[in-house]
């Protein structure tokens, strides 16, 4: 990621680390899970025209 600069970069992980870190310029994402719980948990990730990224952190 450090080398690259990918525009982002997804992740996902079976224990409850959620959360988003910026590396450079690239936007890291990883949704985590309750699945323990039943809680499903995701990203909507929208890459605009301009390369810009906006995300949401779902839950349900």
């Amino acid at each position: 990621i450090e080398r690259y600069q990918p525009l982002l970069s997804l992740h996902g992980h079976v224990h409850e680390s959620r959360g988003v870190a910026t590396i450079g310029r690239t936007i890291c994402i990883n949704a985590g899970t309750d699945y323990d719980q039943g809680m499903l948990r995701g990203a909507l990730i929208d890459i605009n025209s301009d390369g810009t990224v906006a995300y949401t952190l779902t839950a349900g």
